[in-house]
């Protein structure tokens, strides 16, 4: 089964925020003996926008934020391509399991947008990736 996030522009916010859609837990990652890809995709008011250079030292386009992060093995290098970006996660036993939270940093028309890393919101601008 695919890991598809959604990820659209959430205009109630001052300023406005990334949101990732985690509906139908598309976050949560069953073990599995191969590595899966989770793939982030730029859609609705996001979708002519881009995410955000991943080398870039401030405002990266993908990065953790859950401490510790997770250990290495797990996840591999992100990549990017148009308004997509992917990961792979090798959850393959019980030493792979946790919650991680990250942060996106698209473009869109000349200006940057962040999710929001609090959990003062009903919103999934709190965004994370669980191996369970």
């Amino acid at each position: 089964m695919p890991n598809t996030l959604y990820v659209t522009l959430d205009q109630t916010t001052n300023p406005w925020s990334v949101d990732v859609n985690q509906n139908n837990n598309a976050n949560d990652v069953a073990q599995n003996a191969l590595a899966q890809t989770l793939t982030w995709q730029l859609t609705g008011n996001a979708a002519s926008g881009t995410f955000n250079s991943l080398t870039d030292p401030v405002n990266p386009g993908f990065g953790w934020t859950s401490t510790p992060a997770p250990r290495a093995g797990i996840f591999h290098t992100p990549t990017l391509s148009g308004n997509t970006l992917t990961i792979s996660d090798l959850n393959n036993s019980s030493s792979t399991t946790g919650t991680w939270t990250y942060k996106l940093c698209i473009n869109v028309g000349g200006n940057l947008y962040h999710t929001i890393n609090t959990s003062i919101t009903a919103k999934s601008t709190n965004p994370t990736i669980k191996n369970t």
